[in-house]
C-alpha cells in the first residue's frame, strides 16, 4: 500500500470513529436531558401539590397517576398486627427499613399501604425495629406515591412465609402484599406527612437523581461531543498543512 493510500485509510478511519462518538455521545446527552425533563416535571409536581390538600376521590381510582403527589386526609385505623418492612433502604450511609402498614380507609371501604417512613436497621438483622402503631380509628394526612414502573427484582418479594410480622420485603408489589395480608391494596401507596404522628424519619425524596444533576450530566456527554468535532478538526486541517 503506498504512503498517500495509507494515509488517506487513516484519515477515513478517523473520520468514522469520530461521527461514531459523536453519534454515541450526542445520543447519551439527549437521553439525559430527556431525561433531567421528565424529573424536573416531577419536582414541580410534588412543588405545586406540597401545600394544597385535595378532596380524598371516589374509588376506583380509574387514572391513579392523575393524583401520583397531591396530600390527602384519609379517616380510618391502621392494622396494627400486621406491617411489612421495605429492605435495603439507605440515609446517610445507615442502613434501615421503610415501614409499610395497611390502613383501612373507611369512606373508602378499601385498604392502602401507608409508609410511616424510614428506621434504622439496628444492630443485627435478627433483631427488628419496633414500629408499634395507635390501631384505633384517626384522620391522617399524606402525599399519594404512585410507582412510576412495576417493581423489579431477581429474587423473592419476601425472605420466608413462616416468621412472625413485621415481615422484610424486598420491594413493592401491591398484588403480592395484598395475598400476604389476605386483602385487596389500591395501587398506590401514602407517604405519610411528617406532621402526622406515629411515624419514622419522613424526608421524603422525589427521586435517587434530582433534574439538575441529569442536565449536568447532559452537558458533559455534549461537551465531549463538541471535544471530538474540534480534535477532528484540528487533524483535518493539521493533514492538509502537511500536503
Amino acid at each position: 500500500m503506498s504512503s498517500t493510500n495509507a494515509v488517506q485509510l487513516s484519515q477515513w478511519l478517523v473520520t468514522i470513529a469520530t461521527l461514531l462518538c459523536l453519534g454515541l455521545f450526542l445520543s447519551l446527552g439527549n437521553w439525559q436531558l430527556q431525561r433531567g425533563l421528565a424529573k424536573a416535571e416531577i419536582e414541580n409536581s410534588v412543588a405545586r401539590n406540597k401545600e394544597q390538600l385535595h378532596r380524598l376521590p371516589q374509588l376506583p381510582l380509574e387514572e391513579a397517576t392523575t393524583w401520583r403527589n397531591k396530600r390527602v386526609t384519609m379517616l380510618g385505623h391502621y392494622d396494627s398486627s400486621r406491617q411489612f418492612l421495605l429492605d435495603n433502604q439507605i440515609r446517610d450511609g445507615r442502613v434501615g427499613y421503610n415501614v409499610l402498614t395497611p390502613f383501612y380507609v373507611k369512606p373508602w371501604q378499601a385498604w392502602v399501604l401507608v409508609d410511616r417512613g424510614w428506621i434504622a436497621q439496628g444492630a443485627s438483622r435478627e433483631q427488628l425495629p419496633v414500629i408499634a402503631v395507635d390501631g384505633d380509628e384517626q384522620e391522617i394526612i399524606g402525599t399519594i406515591y404512585v410507582p412510576y414502573a412495576k417493581a423489579f427484582s431477581l429474587g423473592e418479594i419476601a425472605e420466608g412465609e413462616d416468621y412472625d410480622w413485621p415481615r422484610r420485603v424486598q420491594f413493592v408489589d401491591f398484588a403480592e402484599l395484598g395475598k400476604r395480608l389476605e386483602l385487596e391494596l389500591q395501587p398506590f401507596t401514602l407517604r405519610l406527612s411528617a406532621a402526622v404522628k406515629d411515624g419514622f424519619r419522613r424526608d421524603w425524596q422525589i427521586s435517587q437523581m434530582p433534574a439538575m444533576k441529569h442536565y449536568g450530566y447532559a452537558f458533559q456527554w455534549f461537551a465531549m461531543a463538541a471535544a471530538v468535532a474540534v480534535l477532528w478538526y484540528l487533524y483535518s486541517f493539521r493533514k492538509k498543512k502537511i500536503k
